[in-house]
Parts: structure tokens; sequence; C-alpha cells
């Protein structure tokens, strides 16, 4: 059996870090350059950053192809969920890393197990080369 990879849809979660006073504005964005509603989109408050709001939503890419998120999105990563745990790969190792001990390469991080229940209500990214851990509260509204 062949599978048919022209039909291939690849899902991407991408999280960006919009001024509060912008978060209006990037909605309607979202909405009239790829047709996020806002009923697709989760907002996000950050304790240790009260001027900016983590807006997320997915991308739906067809066939291959890829999108470069700095040209229609400012400050926004590619990220993952583990229940109310917002995280990026490169996080994720490096948590790894801190949770083990171990140096960069010394590592099976495919087998170390994560305790995600200390980290929900988290997002987990890199600033400046270090992990960072930062509280988050969906906002509902």
């Amino acid at each position: 059996m062949l599978l048919n990879m022209e039909n291939t849809i690849k899902i991407i979660t991408l999280a960006s870090f919009v001024l509060n006073e912008k978060v209006e504005s990037f909605k309607r964005y979202l909405n009239k350059r790829f047709k996020i509603t806002e009923d697709k989109l989760f907002i996000y408050s950050i304790e240790e950053e009260t001027d900016k709001k983590i807006v997320t939503f997915r991308i739906y890419l067809r066939d291959g192809k890829k999108i470069n998120t700095s040209s229609f999105f400012p400050i926004t990563i590619i990220v993952h969920k583990k229940g109310e745990c917002l995280y990026t790969i490169n996080a994720l190792n490096k948590l790894i890393e801190k949770e083990t001990g171990s140096e960069k390469g010394n590592i099976n991080y495919r087998n170390h197990q994560i305790d995600w229940d200390k980290y929900q209500g988290k997002i987990l990214i890199v600033k400046s080369g270090e992990l960072s851990i930062m509280n988050i509260n969906r906002n509902f509204s």
C-alpha cells in the first residue's frame, strides 16, 4: 500500500509574545491573514512579564511546505503542549540536562521521564542559552 504524501498536513503550534495593548490587533491580523478565528486562539498571562501575553495558535502546512515564522510573527516560537505546560524542544532538552545533572550529549533524552505535574501552568523556554520556567495562566474571556 502506497501512502499519498501529497495530502500530508503538518500541524505546528506557535506561541507569540504580544504586548498587552497589541493583543486585539494581533488577533485581527491572524484572522485576516491566516483565517484563524478567535475561538482557535488561546491567551495566557505571564506572571513574570506583566506587560505581555502569550497568544497560542496552530498553523496547518500542506505537502511539506515550510513557513518562516519570523516573517509573519514577531517574537514567535514553535511550542509543544503537555497538559497545561507549553515548552520548546530546546527547553525540554535543557530541563533533562538539569534533572540528570549530566552534560549535553551524555544523556539518553528519549528515555528520561519528566514529571509533568511539576510543570503544569508553566512555559519552558530557553533565554540567552539558559532554561527559563515561567508561570502562565490561561485567560478565559
